[in-house]
């Protein structure tokens, strides 16, 4: 990855970052951590928290190992990381799940995956960040929503709502933190080659990837794409930009 922001320009400021064990988690976390972030990872997997963290420039990171599933444990997790860190500057929420699936054929049991962690575990985060003492006056907070809240596709229906739902999310508490100048904001991501987009990939015919990836003008994204975007709505150069879903979609929504 080459540098676009000023080296160091995160020291001093520390970042929470949910689904860090891998994804966009783990990609925006190798940037912060580049940038001077003191970084406390959450994931579900303690291994894989291990492995990214030894992974990072630094020594002044940390991670829990949480299940989000639920709003309460989500809180509880921002509770204890404020109680031993201090309040903390900034936070990215990537945790989440995908699903393509016909919604005739959609089970009640992937619905709740798919609200889970991105749905109820930022509703617990929210709560969590609106008490005094959990973040600094100030600081941002991003979610990760998708154009697929923006535009509708067969297959999308339940993943679609989830991430509508987290859209709506990042407007209201825009509007209820900004007393304390706290920025909220989502990245609208199209297709990013992660592990979990070429699990995807090979799961379809070829066609069908073809036909995807024509859907983006300028072609799949890669993790860095979001990392460097969400860089940007953490730091102090998007002071004036709140309640927005910052479309990080190579064209897709302009289509």
């Amino acid at each position: 990855m080459s540098l676009v922001f000023a080296p160091q320009s995160f020291s001093e400021k520390r970042i929470v970052v949910t689904g860090a064990s891998s994804g966009l988690g783990k990609g925006t976390a190798s940037l912060l951590a580049s940038l001077g972030a003191s970084l406390v990872l959450i994931g579900r997997d303690e291994d894989k928290l291990t492995e990214v963290l030894t992974s990072l420039p630094g020594k002044l990171h940390s991670y829990e190992a949480v299940d989000l599933s639920e709003d309460g444990s989500a809180d509880e997790a921002i509770k204890s990381i404020a109680a031993q860190h201090g309040p903390i500057d900034g936070l990215f929420h990537s945790a989440g799940s995908s699903l393509v699936s016909p919604i005739r054929m959609t089970k009640q049991r992937q619905i709740d995956d798919l609200f889970g962690a991105a749905v109820f575990g930022g509703l617990g985060i929210a709560r969590a960040l609106a008490r005094k003492g959990a973040m600094q006056d100030g600081g941002s907070i991003v979610f990760m929503t998708s154009v697929s809240a923006l535009r509708g596709r067969k297959g999308m229906v339940a993943y679609s709502a989830a991430k509508a739902a987290t859209s709506g999310l990042v407007r209201a508490l825009a509007i209820e933190l900004s007393e304390r100048r706290i920025r909220v904001n989502g990245i609208a991501a199209g297709a990013v080659a992660t592990e979990m987009h070429d699990n995807f990939v090979k799961s379809v015919h070829q066609d069908m990837v073809k036909n995807y990836e024509s859907l983006h003008p300028l072609g799949f994204g890669l993790p860095d794409d979001v990392a460097n975007a969400v860089a940007f709505l953490l730091s102090d150069a998007s002071r004036w930009i709140t309640g927005v879903d910052l479309s990080v979609d190579g064209g897709y929504a302009a289509k």
